[in-house]
């Protein structure tokens, strides 16, 4: 049977509620001997016995709040534990000390589950504390603050009515309701375990794609490219750098002075196949050079390794061409390759040899020659590894200029005239000459010459030729005296031809040197 505490004149304001943990609670006797009645509250409105008690009670509808009364708290399937005057009926009272609550813990209620609604702090101060069953299931405490603040934080609210719904141990929570059970077991998330598959990812690859570009970087074929490079632009030094080629005091024209009188150099050039087999790397490519196409295979060693992984090449130096240049005119003649001096170095039959690299060099006459003159000509490299020889020499023709032409008459003239003057009747290095058989004493010796035409030819072994078109004559006189007799006479002989043929050896300061060559 349950107590009634109310007097006989007052009804009960705490009507009996079923149990909500579902089996009957008997208060045992030592219990039942020991109870006491509640402390006496404020005087409240008498509750109201809902039409259908349920031990977790829903959040009335906004209809059902009247005004002047507290609506209860937006709990959506939150058990509610029973009021002190509801576990009145049921269960003997017994006094509960404060520190109690810390054997049922509540769970935090995050900030964004707090009520919406007002809550007044009285509550908490008028009613008794709720008693907790004899046999009420224990919870395992919640290390630190969470269960006394949680009770004082969030009081029970009062229902429609006025009065409180009843509410269910702390730390009771059934299946369905929003608010999490005591220690939860956390989800653990995927979004660690994605962001670092999706680092690791961009890692491979920025790796393969790193090492790709690096194996690009280091390729054989980018030597060849910045060697084929460097002579279009002409460029030799950079060329050389490539390619480790060694320049000699003798490669004259292997400079970039030289070079860039040169035409006829590469314009363009196609990278073909690249063949590597061990330490060696062979490229092909298609070189257009003045208007030709040929094909040339450069060779590349390798040369150590570039950030551990990378194989660096050396292009070894391309075999340099050679031309081979003269000049038909005398030994002292100067020549002009591309714009420089080449008289300094030795001549070998009778030309000079110098390495060049692809393309066309104007070969010309060096000094001040007034006296004769070439036409220009060109010595001609195509591609790489040419070697020229005398065969192949490239030979300037000299020929008379006007003052030369002049100048070797006059040296022709000059030596004529002077055996024109002379005294005797075999005059030395002269082309006409007579004798005196009968043995007369001579005086004032005469020659009477008619000169004759000559012509000078082209320069040919060292010289310039004279030859004579025209044969001159020459009729010697003289003062003659018998001694055997002692009678003196004129006396001269019949005339008689002569040529002129000789050489101009040189010219000079004072001009060309005639050697009369009978």
């Amino acid at each position: 049977m349950t107590t009634d505490h109310t007097g006989p004149h007052e009804q009960n304001p705490w009507p009996p509620v079923p149990n909500p943990w579902g089996q009957a609670q008997q208060p045992s006797g030592d219990q039942a001997s020991t109870q006491q009645a509640p402390a006496p509250g404020p005087t409240h409105p008498p509750y109201q016995q809902p039409a259908q008690q349920h031990p977790y009670p829903q959040q009335l509808p906004a209809a059902a709040v009247q005004p002047g009364q507290y609506p209860s708290a937006p709990v959506q399937n939150t058990p509610q534990q029973p009021t002190p005057a509801q576990q009145t009926e049921q269960y003997p009272q017994q006094a509960v000390p404060t520190q109690q609550t810390e054997q049922y813990p509540q769970q935090p209620v995050p900030a964004q589950q707090a009520p919406q609604y007002p809550v007044p702090a009285q509550p908490t101060q008028q009613y008794p504390q709720q008693p907790v069953p004899a046999q009420a299931p224990q919870y395992p405490q919640q290390s630190g603050a969470y269960s006394q603040q949680a009770t004082a934080a969030y009081p029970a609210q009062p229902n429609a009515t006025g009065g409180y719904p009843p509410q269910p141990p702390a730390g009771a929570y059934p299946a369905g309701s929003q608010t999490p059970p005591a220690n939860p077991k956390k989800k653990k998330s995927l979004v660690p375990w994605i962001a670092g598959g999706s680092v690791a990812l961009l890692l491979i690859i920025g790796g393969v794609v790193g090492f790709s570009l690096g194996s690009a970087a280091h390729a054989p074929e980018l030597q060849v490219k910045a060697y084929l490079d460097a002579l279009k632009k002409g460029d030799v030094a950079a060329a050389f750098d490539v390619s480790g080629t060694k320049v000699e005091k003798t490669d004259l024209l292997l400079t970039k002075k030289a070079y860039a009188e040169a035409g006829d150099r590469i314009t363009r050039y196609t990278l073909g196949e690249v063949t590597t087999e061990g330490e060696t790397a062979s490229v092909t490519a298609s070189i257009t050079q003045g208007g030709e196409k040929y094909d040339q295979e450069f060779t590349l060693t390798k040369a150590g390794k570039d950030a551990v992984f990378f194989d660096k090449w050396k292009l070894e130096s391309p075999p340099i061409s050679s031309i081979a240049v003269g000049a038909n005119a005398p030994d002292d003649t100067p020549i002009d390759v591309a714009g420089v001096d080449v008289s300094t170095l030795e001549k070998v039959g009778g030309v000079y040899t110098l390495r060049a690299l692809p393309g066309t060099y104007p070969v010309a006459l060096g000094g001040d020659a007034d006296w004769f003159s070439a036409e220009e000509l060109e010595a001609s490299v195509l591609g790489f590894g040419a070697e020229a020889d005398e065969a192949d020499a490239q030979v300037l023709e000299i020929a008379m200029t006007e003052e030369g032409t002049a100048a070797a008459t006059d040296a022709v003239n000059a030596w004529l005239d002077a055996c024109i003057a002379a005294t005797e009747l075999a005059p030395a290095g002269c082309p006409f000459a007579t004798t005196n058989p009968r043995n007369f004493e001579l005086s004032n010796i005469k020659w009477n010459v008619t000169k004759p035409t000559f012509s000078i030819g082209e320069f040919a072994d060292g010289v310039w030729p004279v030859s004579t078109d025209a044969e001159g004559s020459a009729e010697p006189t003289a003062d003659g005296r018998d001694p055997a007799t002692g009678e003196t006479f004129p006396t001269s002989t019949p005339p008689f031809n002569f040529d002129i043929d000789g050489v101009i050896e040189a010219f000079g300061e004072d001009g060309a040197m005639f050697v009369y060559a009978p």
